[in-house]
């Protein structure tokens, strides 16, 4: 059969690849290669110790690879491969561990050690899916700013670390009642890239341009920090290594300890092309999808598209993500453009990782440049991250496609949809998904604009493209405050798994600062920016103490309050208002009756009526008004106000 033949129709091999120490062998798929070596060193530069090994060819249950045998290697390896007319050398596809020089290009060598954490008494948070509020965290953004107080800023150990004379980093988070952290991208990644039109800075800030998905990135570890060009990150000069992995393991140790679970970003969907990358040199045809005329796929944007069909790739894929459920103990896993990968690969993924772990949390995007199917990826046993419930709320688009937040309808979210996205309704009752918990909720991540700037862009208080400071973006107007307070309030209070996104509670802006500059636009896409545009700069959250006094309370309500209601599978009695931009639901809890009610009108207050009673003010604003009625009570809820009331 040709390699570039693809047979989706293969089992996924089950022949162990990579290093195998317990077997005293390495072993790789290199389907075009005529010959392959094995080339060991005491370090990475040390010429006078290196050591080579030829290969045999394996073949086995359809499959076949390179086999050498070394009970006794030495510390770094690579493979030497002849195909092609060209020898070249790589590392390893499946490393766990990788020594990586600071510089473009990032020259790699596999690292062949045993790992040894010691994991103590770890214990997981085993956190519901139903009970999720994660944080999505950038590790070096997170703490690296002067004002986080952190002994080891913007690394893996500031990421747990709680500063000892402020509220910052996770101590921020503990205060509000997040109960997961969701880490951007910490698989080994192409941090410097050419410097191009669409990248002036020449970085990849955010980590989504994967190299090794098996191994932690070097760009966290505290090694890294103030690096020189040309350094071997965690390189002693005797050759000793020191895992970054490692850093990474104790960081979510400490946030078990500390109640949070931890979900990690996975970007399955396609590889760098900015470095070596092995499996870029080594694809036989089918572990990337071409196009009809041979060229790459690009549905990621990326540039190519892996293939989840092929088995090798397949295989790879399943036991990446297994891996990071059994040696960094990880609670969930975000598939990143998920839509990407098959059904089949999809299925297998899932199957192994709740093998792997039991609870394990399983989101995705389920869209790609080339599809959306969140209906199917649901099918398939993951949470989808929900766009329409972002869009229906806030808009797609600040001047463009404004949502609720703004008396608008965003045009793919009809008005008459928002109610069934917010209140999690099974599609028998006019939602869009079979349960509230195929859909995690969110206002704002790492793409596109901040909800604070989605807000002062949607009002008009700041025109796109206009140079602002941060100085002048640490407020909202009074309006926009009570827009704030309204979507946080959607957020959490609606039904379904929520994620916010760092600095979310504070309404923080992005500035765009080039070269330190003090002005620059609001930044919706800063993938390129590892300064003050992405930082957080944990001052400006005291002089937002309101909003983030609001998230704090919506979150305890919602754990206190609304536990039983999020579970229900038959939803909440939707109730229906005097205007058509309010709506609110009413659902029995173990403490009686409750009742959240949404008003979105601009400048109108709208009434709901409820029966029974007494009824009790549990959240709302003072100009919130309860009015005793023969059957029951009308609550007035003020514009642009949400109003929770508990009957007993």
């Amino acid at each position: 059969m040709s390699p570039h033949r693809l047979r989706d129709d293969l089992p996924t091999p089950s022949v162990p690849l990579g290093w195998q120490p317990q077997l005293g062998v390495f072993r790789l798929v290199a389907p075009h290669a005529q010959a392959v070596q094995l080339i060991e060193r005491s370090h990475p530069e040390d010429v006078t110790s290196e050591r080579v090994t030829h290969s045999r060819h394996r073949r086995g249950p359809h499959l076949v690879y390179w086999e050498i045998s070394r009970k006794d290697p030495l510390h770094y390896y690579r493979y030497r491969v002849t195909q092609g007319g060209e020898t070249f050398d790589i590392a390893d596809p499946r490393s766990q561990q990788v020594a990586r020089q600071w510089q473009l290009g990032h020259p790699t060598w596999s690292v062949a050690q045993l790992g040894d954490f010691e994991w103590g008494g770890d214990t997981r948070p085993a956190l519901p899916l139903a009970e999720l509020v994660a944080l999505e965290v950038h590790v070096r953004d997170f703490t690296v700013h002067l004002s986080a107080g952190v002994t080891h800023p913007g690394t893996y150990l500031g990421l747990s670390e709680l500063a000892t004379d402020r509220i910052s980093g996770i101590g921020a988070a503990r205060e509000i009642g997040v109960n997961a952290i969701e880490l951007l991208p910490v698989t080994a990644f192409t941090y410097f890239e050419p410097v191009a039109s669409h990248n002036p800075t020449g970085v990849n800030h955010w980590g989504y341009m994967p190299s090794f998905w098996m191994a932690a990135a070097e760009r966290y570890c505290t090694r890294a920090q103030n690096a020189q060009p040309g350094q071997w990150i965690g390189v002693d000069a005797d050759g000793t290594f020191h895992d970054p992995g490692d850093e990474l393991r104790t960081a979510i140790k400490e946030l078990h300890a500390q109640g949070f679970a931890v979900i990690v970003d996975l970007v399955f969907n396609h590889i760098s092309s900015a470095d070596d990358n092995p499996l870029a040199r080594l694809d036989p045809g089918t572990w990337r999808v071409h196009n009809r005329d041979g060229t790459l796929r690009n549905k990621s944007g990326c540039g190519n598209d892996t293939d989840g069909r092929d088995p090798v790739m397949r295989q790879l894929i399943i036991d990446s993500a297994v891996h990071w459920f059994r040696s960094y103990r990880v609670d969930g896993i975000r598939l990143d453009l998920g839509e990407i990968l098959d059904d089949r690969c999809l299925g297998e993924l899932r199957d192994a990782c709740r093998l792997a772990y039991r609870r394990c949390l399983l989101l995705a995007e389920p869209w790609s440049l080339g599809g959306y199917r969140p209906e199917r990826m649901v099918e398939l046993g993951f949470t989808i991250w929900d766009d329409r419930f972002r869009n229906g709320v806030r808009g797609a688009h600040p001047t463009r496609q404004k949502g609720w937040l703004f008396g608008k309808a965003d045009a793919n979210v009809p008005r008459e949809a928002l109610a069934g996205l917010v209140l999690g309704l099974p599609r028998s009752l006019g939602g869009s998904l079979p349960t509230a918990l195929a859909a995690l909720h969110y206002l704002e991540s790492h793409d596109d604009h901040t909800l604070g700037d989605m807000l002062r862009l949607g009002s008009g208080e700041v025109a796109e493209g206009e140079q602002v400071s941060c100085k002048q973006m640490q407020y909202l107007s009074p309006l926009n405050l009570r827009r704030a307070k309204l979507a946080a309030a959607t957020l959490l209070l609606g039904r379904g798994p929520v994620m916010l996104a760092q600095g979310q509670e504070w309404a923080r802006a992005k500035v765009q600062r080039v070269d330190g500059q003090q002005f620059g636009p609001l930044d919706g896409n800063t993938y390129c920016r590892d300064d003050l545009s992405n930082h957080l700069d944990w001052t400006e959250r005291e002089a937002m103490r309101p909003l983030v006094e609001t998230y704090r309370v919506l979150i305890a309500l919602r754990r206190d309050w609304l536990a039983e209601i999020l579970t229900l599978s038959s939803g909440p009695m939707r109730l229906i208002a005097d205007r058509l931009w309010a709506f609110g639901y009413a659902a029995a809890s173990r403490r009686g009756p409750v009742a959240v009610l949404f008003n979105g009108d601009q400048t109108t207050d709208a009434w709901f009526d409820l029966p029974g009673g007494p009824w009790w003010l549990l959240y709302g604003a003072d100009d919130s008004q309860v009015v005793p009625t023969p059957s029951g009570v009308s609550v007035r809820v003020a514009a642009i106000g949400v109003v929770v009331l508990w009957c007993g």
